[in-house]
């Protein structure tokens, strides 16, 4: 998901009802207070957010690069109903995520229906299952681990983490399958994979 902080771009990669996990490229100082501005599937939200930390996550390598932060922002008030509209987002994922859960109890394929999320620039986000574990890492490499899969960085968590348990629960065949769509959705740069959800 992306909007605008203030008056610069940035991705969220990490969302709860008190707060944001952003990716930026613009700097900003400590303790700021701004406008977080965000389309969330077509649903404008307008909260007043606090900076309460930003960490330096990829130094530039060129003149041509900009660096990325990484940052937490606080919500601190809303604009209108968005704080209510933003929980009401968050509801609607859990109760998707539980439903996905008892898809897989019941034994339906993970492989039976799926839509593509779309996967833009050349940024990846590598999945290992390392010692019962998930590593997951951002990489400029499209390489397939051994244990696990390489996707496009701008999948959404919840997408992520949903390919994830999918891997956990289904079989070695499901997973060479899982990582084989991650691989051709990455060269095809259409997507990954995901379950479409039917309410």
């Amino acid at each position: 998901m992306t909007g605008r902080f203030g008056g610069s771009r940035v991705r969220v990669f990490e969302l709860s009802v008190t707060g944001f996990k952003v990716a930026h490229e613009a700097r900003y100082a400590p303790g700021e207070v701004d406008h977080l501005v965000l389309d969330w599937n077509g649903i404008r939200l307008d909260l007043i957010c606090r900076l309460i930390r930003s960490t330096l996550h990829r130094l530039s390598k060129s003149l041509s690069e900009k660096s990325i932060y990484h940052s937490g922002l606080q919500i601190v008030d809303s604009i209108g109903d968005a704080y209510e509209k933003l929980r009401e987002l968050i509801a609607e994922r859990i109760i998707r995520a539980l439903e996905e859960q008892k898809a897989n109890a019941r034994g339906i394929p993970p492989l039976a229906a799926y839509m593509y999320q779309p996967g833009k620039g050349e940024l990846y986000r590598r999945c290992e299952f390392v010692g019962g574990e998930w590593r997951k890492t951002e990489t400029e490499h499209p390489e397939q681990p051994t244990a696990g899969f390489t996707i496009s960085a701008d999948v959404e968590p919840e997408h992520v983490d949903l390919l994830c348990r999918t891997w956990e629960s289904t079989t070695t065949e499901g997973r060479r399958l899982t990582q084989m769509l991650a691989a051709l959705s990455i060269s095809r740069n259409e997507g990954v994979p995901v379950r479409r959800y039917v309410p």
